[in-house]
């Protein structure tokens, strides 16, 4: 475990080092003590940290490499971890880290290692749960409260980039709720300009009392100092689950929405970016139950405002399916107060699997399964694109991978043929689009 610097101590730390930054004190012989005690903090912090950060690989046989696979070279999937319970052995990392492994390659401080289990992942969130057995005590880190977080703040994030184990690197959270980024479903992440490169996934970005405020989980390729990582509330939150239950339940409204255009803030007089509103209701869902209508503005769900089609998804996705919620909505200028019991998507994906298939039509192009054991997620896979037809000209090609309908997850084409069936003719079509290890949107009209 690890123990806080003194209030004071860690005042003098971030105002001393923070004016250093900005070039506001001359690195002086006067200064000398100061930088030394400066330098003495910062190497402490880092002691405390680095033994709890692990890295990870996959596990490879000793046969598999006679057969043929490379001995040398950093895995695709190579990533880092970090020790959040030493003595049950478990590891929190990206799940695109472990993604298509049982086993794993774990390898401590000191270049002990050890074959570690996966025990749940989550590709909505790129999160994942290692477990490994050590007879040796591990280090372990705590989790900070990153609704505390604030931009300007200083954090430090270890890592393992380019296969360089336990390198440390400083810096400040520059924003906070980051979403639209098309990383994962739920996107809320917090946005540092301390170094992370391929290899950080998985790692801690901490604080300067040594707690995980985040989960390191990407960078912006063609742009310098933007990182992103997933809040530790969040990760407590799917962690939690995912050691449970080998997986995450979510709650399931049954509602297709869009963000309020300019349009329609004039109209029902709420501004842009308050709210989102109905476009359609799932026939027998949450949603129709409870009498939710097509054209209704959702403000808030369960007290927590909503401003965009993510935050929606987000908040939805953090409630246990079953319990009620109370909706504020706004309904042709009246404000009401709508409680809804939710469903478990699970549950609602599983229904949608179930249905017969059906020949998706209107958008020029036809989806299959992806082949199981592929390295793709779940999703519809493109077989065919029409010539010359919008989704041709928009640029959707074969192979393709479509992984969201208007907002909705698609595991497979029964829920993609499933959500289609519910688009009338004419209305949009907002496609997420996996390619090369890349998301994008794609909107489209059905037309027949």
């Amino acid at each position: 475990m690890f123990f806080s610097k003194t209030p004071c101590c860690m005042m003098k730390l971030v105002l001393f080092f923070g004016a250093l930054l900005l070039g506001v004190l001359p690195a002086l012989s006067g200064e000398a003590g100061i930088l030394e005690q400066v330098e003495k903090e910062l190497v402490e912090l880092a002691d405390r940290v680095r033994p709890a950060v692990v890295s990870l690989s996959p596990y490879i046989a000793k046969d598999a490499v006679r057969q043929g696979l490379p001995k040398r070279g950093r895995p695709a999937n190579a990533g880092a971890g970090v020790i959040y319970n030493a003595e049950r052995g478990l590891i929190v990392t990206n799940s695109h880290v472990v993604r298509n492994v049982q086993k794993i390659k774990v390898t401590l401080m000191g270049g002990r290692e050890i074959i570690g289990e996966v025990l749940g992942a989550d590709e909505d969130t790129d999160l994942a749960v290692v477990y490994i057995a050590s007879k040796v005590p591990l280090a372990e880190v705590v989790f900070g409260d990153s609704s505390k977080v604030r931009i300007g703040q200083l954090v430090i994030a270890v890592g393992n980039p380019y296969g360089l184990n336990d390198t440390t690197t400083f810096g400040i959270i520059s924003g906070l709720q980051r979403e639209n980024i098309n990383l994962s479903r739920y996107e809320d992440f917090i946005q540092t300009d301390a170094s992370i490169n391929p290899g950080n996934s998985g790692g801690p970005l901490l604080n300067i009392k040594g707690e995980v405020i985040g989960i390191n989980t990407a960078i912006i390729n063609y742009a310098q100092s933007i990182g992103f990582s997933i809040p530790s509330n969040m990760v407590k939150h799917v962690v939690e689950q995912l050691v449970e239950h080998g997986e995450v339940h979510r709650g399931w409204l049954g509602v297709g929405i869009d963000p309020v255009s300019e349009e329609v803030a004039k109209r029902t007089k709420v501004q842009v970016g308050e709210g989102v509103i109905i476009n359609s209701i799932f026939e027998g869902d949450p949603a129709d139950i409870a009498g939710l209508k097509v054209g209704d503005i959702i403000l808030k769900i369960g007290g927590s405002e909503i401003n965009s089609p993510n935050s929606m998804i987000r908040v939805i996705g953090a409630i246990t399916p079953g319990q009620t919620i109370n909706l504020d909505i706004l309904r042709k200028g009246e404000h009401k107060l709508v409680p809804v019991k939710l469903e478990s998507r699970k549950k609602r994906t599983t229904q949608l699997a179930t249905l017969p298939p059906m020949r998706p039509s209107g958008l020029g192009f036809t989806v299959v399964n992806s082949t199981k054991g592929s390295k793709l997620p779940g999703g519809a896979l493109v077989s065919r694109v029409t010539p010359e037809s919008p989704a041709a000209l928009k640029g959707l090609q074969s192979g393709d991978l479509i992984v969201a309908v208007n907002g909705e997850a698609v595991e497979n084409q029964h829920e993609f043929d499933g959500l289609v069936g519910k688009i009338q003719k004419g209305s949009p079509v907002f496609l997420l689009v996996w390619r090369n290890d890349k998301k994008f949107h794609l909107g489209l009209v059905r037309e027949k």
